[in-house]
């Protein structure tokens, strides 16, 4: 599976998830990698990152997306 193949699956998870914010931010990566933007991206997904981990923080009931771990390992 490719990174914006990845990037799509997880925005999924997160809609599904309720998390739209991170999902927008996402989806603003992916747009940005596609005009080669890699810095830009990156930062976008950090962001989608560290609101899904205080959300989860805030609601830890909420089951992570599967594709959770390829955006944190992404961002490192």
């Amino acid at each position: 599976m490719d990174t914006l193949e990845e990037l799509r699956a997880l925005r999924r998870d997160l809609d599904e998830l309720g998390d739209s914010v991170a999902a927008v931010l996402l989806e603003r990566a992916e747009r940005c990698f596609l005009s080669w933007q890699f810095e830009v991206g990156e930062r976008h997904m950090e962001q989608a990152l560290n609101h899904f981990e205080e959300r989860q923080r805030r609601q830890p009931e909420t089951e992570p997306a599967r594709y959770f771990n390829t955006c944190a390992l992404a961002v490192a």
